[in-house]
């Protein structure tokens, strides 16, 4: 097979060839080092390549391969992971001046379950700063841009692995999400992505720890893999989750395989957008005619929202938990310049959230007792559906702005916080499991797609509907040129 030929197959297949002594891990690494090489620098999805380790690693896979050795699903297997995650020995930064030293001593659990399984880390994917914007701009690594048009943006924080996965540069990513992380790139540039269920997959080596760090928390923030079919997603989350003795927050769940359920056998509500926070007309028909495949298919379906107020509840739960997570162990001289700078860009236009927190541990209980209601309701709502179809944000991906302008499209105007963030970040603050899934290109030649949530620990059900669903759909669809 042509090297060429290993680009754009999924995780599944290439390492199908390498168990069977069709191509070796070599073949299929070297290919995908030429496909980075050529097309990233017009996109620069990766900022870090390890090219030289990478193929020692292969070629250690193809030895033991020839043994009939193999460390487990991903024997031999290409991926990229984004730069917050760490792996000994390089840099975790943030794209952000303040950690532009910062190396990773170790790697992070979740990389390390990545290697066992056979995966081979090709490199590291951008990031926007800090991971506070939807666009891909920093301190240290330059702009990254949306293949299926450099003038939008690809998304963020994980706009860099959502481009790496539509250009055929790694068949899989590893993402993290606290606020719509692992699905809105996606939606932006055409591919899958998985926000797992909270407190199932060990966040340690998450994100780069400052120096005399006392303690980090990590609430509203998960691991989720990304890819471009939900096959691999599937194959990926079973390999991360779970509890580990580095990570005693995670417990034991005994997750419960599919159902195997029909599309009949399903009862889906939907939402095509919230009472404070609409969505363009583009998204409607999107959603509107993703319900009549559903229906079509046998699906029950169900315009219902959950109980008034409750969405507006768990966005400003969020706003309030996540100032929390972001100033924890910041230097009290540190947190005003922060908040300046917060208002200035990234929450320009929202006055009205965020400046009234408290910084102390009687808030932050009161906040974490909030939650515990919030996810009640929510999960209340859940028992009289399966899993809930609801938009990814406004419309497709925009283009790319200086942070804080705001949006207009479809002939409306948005604060540039509320394009994306209200749909996404409430499920950050009530842990549930969503998935992004592709729906092909609109007529602008963009990428389109939904955002399905399913109850706690339901991602069995949501890999499984989003499996059936592709039967029907157009998916993911490579852009034009790569």
């Amino acid at each position: 097979m042509m090297s060429s030929g290993f680009i754009y197959k999924s995780a599944i297949e290439l390492a199908g060839l390498i168990r069977s002594g069709e191509a070796s891990s070599t073949e299929i690494v070297q290919a995908h080092i030429t496909q980075i090489k050529q097309h990233n620098p017009s996109l620069n999805a990766v900022i870090i390549l390890l090219e030289d380790e990478a193929l020692l690693e292969a070629k250690a896979c193809d030895a033991e391969a020839k043994q009939g050795q193999f460390r487990g699903p991903l024997h031999g297997v290409p991926m990229t992971i984004k730069e917050q995650f760490w792996l000994k020995g390089t840099r975790s930064t943030l794209n952000s001046r303040r950690l532009k030293d910062w190396t990773a001593p170790e790697d992070a659990l979740v990389v390390t379950r990545l290697k066992e399984a056979g995966a081979i880390i090709l490199g590291k994917t951008n990031i926007s700063k800090e991971m506070m914007d939807y666009q891909i701009d920093g301190d240290i690594y330059p702009t990254c841009y949306n293949p299926y048009n450099k003038a939008y943006s690809p998304g963020g924080s994980s706009g860099g692995s959502a481009v790496a996965l539509a250009v055929g540069m790694t068949p899989i990513e590893l993402g993290g999400d606290m606020g719509g992380s692992v699905r809105i790139p996606p939606n932006f540039c055409g591919v899958y992505g998985l926000k797992t269920t909270e407190n199932t997959i060990p966040t340690y080596g998450l994100v780069p720890k400052p120096k005399n760090t006392k303690g980090y928390l990590y609430d509203m923030a998960v691991i989720g893999p990304m890819a471009r079919t939900p096959e691999d997603l599937e194959l990926v989350w079973n390999i991360m989750k779970g509890p580990d003795k580095g990570d005693r927050r995670i417990t034991p769940i005994h997750w419960k395989k599919p159902t195997q359920r029909q599309m009949s056998d399903l009862k889906i509500a939907w939402v095509n957008g919230w009472k404070d926070h609409t969505t363009s007309r583009q998204t409607q028909k999107v959603i509107k005619d993703f319900i009549q495949l559903i229906s079509s298919q046998g699906g029950q379906t169900e315009q219902l929202a959950p109980k008034e107020g409750l969405h507006h509840q768990t966005l400003e739960l969020h706003n309030r938990l996540s100032m929390m997570m972001i100033m924890q162990d910041l230097p009290w001289l540190v947190k005003p310049l922060m908040v300046q700078g917060l208002k200035k860009g990234f929450l320009k236009g929202e006055e009205h959230i965020h400046w009234k927190f408290k910084d102390s541990f009687t808030d932050y209980s009161q906040q974490l007792g909030q939650r515990l209601q919030i996810i009640k309701e929510w999960e209340t709502y859940f028992e009289e559906f399966d899993l809930l179809v609801c938009p990814s944000g406004f419309g497709p991906a925009y283009r790319r702005c200086k942070i804080g302008t705001p949006i207009t499209y479809d002939g409306t105007t948005l604060k540039y916080i509320d394009y994306v963030y209200p749909y996404n970040a409430c499920f950050n603050a009530t842990g549930h499991p969503a998935i992004a899934i592709p729906l092909g290109l609109d007529k602008e030649g963009l990428p389109i797609g939904v955002q399905v949530v399913g109850p706690y620990w339901s991602e069995p059900e949501l890999l499984h509907f989003a499996k059936l669903i592709s039967k029907h759909t157009k998916g993911f669809i490579r852009p034009k040129g790569y």
